[in-house]
């Protein structure tokens, strides 16, 4: 077995290589294999091959039920490379292809006669694997070989539990659902949201099962996919407060359903305001608070959803308002903001301050977000469910990276249920006494006598990143 540093390079060249061979592939798509288009993408994926290349004659990519391989390596997914690997899955189980191997002294130009034979297969043929074997060999290409999916499953020792493979699958698949529906003219009818609505009820099933395992997926960000990652965020939060509050499981779809696209009306603002580095000016905020008006037009153009719709919109029309009714839009008549509306309004808070955005590089680590929340109890905040999320969340959230009386480093991987002892979480530990790395035990500080938290840490002036231990 190779030891873990070894595993962790192979891991992060194969995530590279992954994303600039998806990258290719969609320029092949649209460009001919002689455009100059194609030239700066062919040399990053040669790159990449040939640092994978520097321990062997040959490397394979390999697809193993839901994941991809470079030999033993699982590459792991996340918000970066989600679309670039189900991509790749998906386009290699068509042609029926479970591995490609790369050989040394590949060529720039062999390269290219790969992927016009990869992209000019017919997918409608049943014999699509040997028509693609045929191309090859017509094509001569020697140094990259191709070989079936394997119908029995090949036994790693890096395949996770079920649960969380299932759970981050789910996840990743709800953020490309989600970007496909707002992206796109699918919103004018109820398909797009009606698929939406069975990952989020695949969402609901796992939450009953293990609460911690989707809590820990909300610590994953990316700068680029803010508004979809935020969005599926907001929708875990919100399911998990409504468990709290003994929803069943059709309740749960519904209130998920609806927090996940609680942002909608961001779809028709302009992409430079959205993603607008500095602070805005007035002119700016003004159009910005336009937003749950524009999700309320967007939603009324469904059709075929009934209640769920009215439920959707009132939660794009109420995130904003606030409890008091101090936000925005101004109503004319005072009204009591709806519950869904405030359980999504403290989901949607604490996502955006603890996340990275574009205006925002400098999100509150987790226990600092509450605290600041908690001042605007009564007011911005329902008290009652705020307690409640707090109660969901933990007093240090799943995610926070702590120091422990022993000069360890644990990260929070689970709240305490029980009120009494809600500052007592379970945590990994990830760093020994003197600050060496480690890939520690999983403790419940209320059962361990001998270690106490010190204080938060903010994990990025470490350079940690703390989603990888939810992965």
């Amino acid at each position: 077995m190779k030891d873990r540093l070894f595993v962790e390079k192979r891991g992060s060249i194969g995530k590279d290589f992954i994303n600039s061979l998806y990258i290719l592939f969609k320029t092949a798509l649209i460009h001919d294999l002689k455009n100059v288009a194609l030239n700066s993408t062919v040399d990053k994926v040669i790159e990449f091959i040939h640092l994978l290349l520097a321990e062997d004659e040959s490397f394979s990519l390999k697809v193993v039920q839901e994941h991809l391989f470079i030999d033993e390596v699982k590459i792991k997914v996340d918000i970066e490379n989600f679309l670039a690997s189900m991509f790749l899955i998906e386009e290699m189980k068509k042609r029926g292809v479970g591995s490609i191997t790369f050989s040394t002294h590949l060529s720039i130009d062999e390269l290219k006669r790969f992927i016009y034979a990869f992209i000019s297969t017919d997918l409608k043929s049943p014999q699509s694997f040997e028509e693609f074997i045929n191309k090859l060999t017509s094509l001569a290409v020697t140094r990259i070989t191709i070989d079936r999916v394997k119908e029995e499953v090949e036994n790693f020792d890096h395949v996770l539990e079920d649960t969380r493979e299932m759970a981050k699958k789910i996840y990743f698949k709800t953020i490309a659902v989600a970007s496909e529906i707002m992206d796109s003219e699918k919103l004018k009818n109820s398909a797009g949201i009606k698929k939406a609505k069975r990952l989020v009820q695949s969402m609901v099933d796992v939450m009953l099962q293990e609460e911690s395992t989707l809590l820990g997926l909300t610590t994953l960000r990316a700068y680029d996919e803010y508004t979809y990652n935020h969005s599926v965020n907001v929708s875990i939060l919100s399911i998990a407060m409504g468990q709290r509050l003994g929803y069943h499981r059709r309740e749960l779809s519904e209130l998920g359903i609806a927090a996940l696209f609680h942002d909608i009306g961001k779809t028709g603002l302009p992409l430079e305001l959205l993603n607008k580095p500095t602070e805005f000016t007035a002119e700016e905020w003004e159009l910005m608070r336009k937003h749950p008006v524009n999700g309320v037009k967007t939603l009324l153009k469904l059709k075929g959803l009934q209640e769920q719709a009215i439920r959707m919109i009132m939660v794009s029309f109420e995130h904003h308002l606030n409890y008091d009714l101090s936000g925005y839009p101004k109503l004319a008549t005072p009204r009591r903001v709806s519950l869904f509306g405030r359980i999504t309004s403290i989901a949607d808070c604490y996502d955006a301050l603890t996340s990275a955005r574009i205006y925002n590089r400098n999100p509150f680590i987790p226990d600092k977000a509450l605290s600041f929340m908690v001042k605007k109890s009564n007011t911005a905040f329902d008290p009652i469910l705020l307690k409640i999320f707090i109660n969901v969340v933990g007093i240090y959230p799943v995610g926070t990276l702590l120091l422990l009386n022993t000069r360890e480093l644990g990260v929070v991987t689970k709240a305490n249920p029980t009120p009494t002892n809600i500052h007592k979480p379970r945590i990994k530990l990830i760093t020994d006494p003197e600050g060496n790395e480690i890939d520690g035990n999983v403790i419940d500080l209320s059962e361990n006598q001998g270690r106490s938290i010190v204080r938060s840490l903010d994990h990025r002036k470490y350079e940690i990143n703390v989603s990888k231990y939810f992965q």
